[in-house]
């Protein structure tokens, strides 16, 4: 797909779609989108990263801390200080929102996010098995909700969205794979 994004292939794609969300959304979604924005910003994000690494230093869960502080730390830096300066990619124009800045491709709200909210229901779950399938089906729909508000505000690019999720989830597996290796 990054193929595809950094060639401008799918630049057609990607204004239709983003016209496409705005034309069928009704006008009062904006309020929504602007609120899931929000509830996806860095700010936001840190206050959950510091609550769930209080929360299991506090249990001891140790291995579960340095997993989660490793992956979020490693996460924004890979986003952030590598892929969005190597690719380049703009974001689109007549953005609805003030503060979104730089590149626009991959979405760090979209991967950071979903690593940190699927952890998150990884680790509930391993103490409540039960609220596995709820945990991670509220958070896939947040997440979906994120990356549909982010196209809607002109933030990002569904192709962005799309990759980025396909970023998060592999850094989640990685996690995971590291923190089953540890135990």
């Amino acid at each position: 797909m990054t193929t595809f994004v950094v060639t401008g292939k799918l630049k057609e794609l990607d204004e239709y779609l983003l016209q496409t969300i705005h034309e069928n959304l009704p006008g009062w979604f904006i309020y929504i989108a602007r609120a899931s924005y929000f509830l996806g910003e860095a700010e936001v994000a840190i206050f959950f990263v510091l609550f769930t690494l209080g929360v299991l230093v506090w249990k001891k869960y140790w291995e579960e801390a340095q997993v989660m502080a490793f992956s979020c730390l490693f996460i924004l830096i890979l986003i952030d200080k590598i892929f969005k300066p190597l690719f380049a990619i703009s974001r689109p124009l007549d953005r609805l929102v003030e503060n979104a800045f730089g590149n626009s491709y991959p979405s760090g709200h979209a991967a950071g996010n979903l690593l940190l909210y699927f952890l998150i229901c990884y680790f509930i779950s391993q103490s409540y098995p039960k609220l596995k399938v709820f945990l991670y089906s509220l958070a896939v729909f947040s997440l979906i909700l994120m990356g549909i508000s982010s196209a809607y505000l002109r933030v990002h690019w569904v192709s962005d969205i799309i990759a980025s999720y396909a970023v998060g989830y592999i850094m989640f597996v990685f996690s995971i794979t590291i923190l089953k290796s540890s135990k």
